[in-house]
């Protein structure tokens, strides 16, 4: 019988993964994959930008053009990510085949989705991070070093040693999850799910590189 992923496999994938990810493609059709992918998206931009300063930025920009701004970013930059793990999926496919994988596009796809979940639990250092950043006073016409000394004042270097902190720890867990996501999709060792899932994202970033590069000549 076919069963839609319940709210506690977005737990239990944080340390449990391969359990997890075999409970969801086994699971049936409905995997979450795209709106996993969305809502990481929202995560992980929740403390990249300040609306309450758009007028600065823009100015005499009215209220319903800021939402409308807002929401017309939200739908790009979330479409370019769906965009993005299509392209990756198809990559990771054959190369994990390539590695003696056997996994499908479709179900590649569900474990790169649901690798992002780290992401999506990151919103419980983002938010007060970015309720703590806007809270330091910043005025239009403020030297750059006056907005240091403001910052540094603040807890501004503590602030960043821990946010790094959170940043990388966020970045090798979600590195493992999705290694170990991916590696049970293909049906290989984790460990060959991590050449996999660097192979994948490697590979479209050389050719944009080359492009970029044979373009400037």
């Amino acid at each position: 019988m076919e069963r839609a992923p319940a709210l506690a496999d977005l737990l239990t994938i944080l340390y449990r993964p391969r359990k997890t990810m075999r409970r969801v493609l086994d699971g049936g059709r409905d995997r979450w994959a795209v709106p996993i992918v969305l809502l990481a998206y929202i995560c992980s931009s929740m403390n990249d930008a300040d609306i309450g300063k758009l007028d600065q930025v823009l100015p005499g920009v009215t209220f319903l053009s800021v939402i409308a701004i807002v929401i017309g970013v939200l739908i790009v930059a979330g479409a370019v990510w769906v965009l993005a793990l299509y392209i990756i999926s198809w990559i990771a496919a054959p190369v994990g085949r390539m590695l003696g994988g056997t996994g499908t596009i479709a179900d590649v796809r569900t474990a790169l989705a649901w690798g992002m979940v780290p992401t999506i639990w990151s919103v419980i250092y983002r938010i007060p991070v970015g309720v703590y950043k806007n809270r330091i006073p910043v005025q239009p016409d403020q030297h750059v070093k006056d907005i240091i000394m403001n910052f540094v004042e603040h807890g501004g270097c503590a602030l960043i040693i821990v946010v790094l902190a959170l940043q990388l720890l966020l970045i090798l867990w979600s590195v493992f999850v999705a290694s170990s996501t991916l590696a049970e999709a293909q049906r290989f060792s984790t460990e060959k799910g991590f050449v996999n899932l660097v192979i994948a994202i490697a590979l479209p970033v050389l050719v944009i590189g080359v492009c970029v590069f044979t373009f400037r000549k």
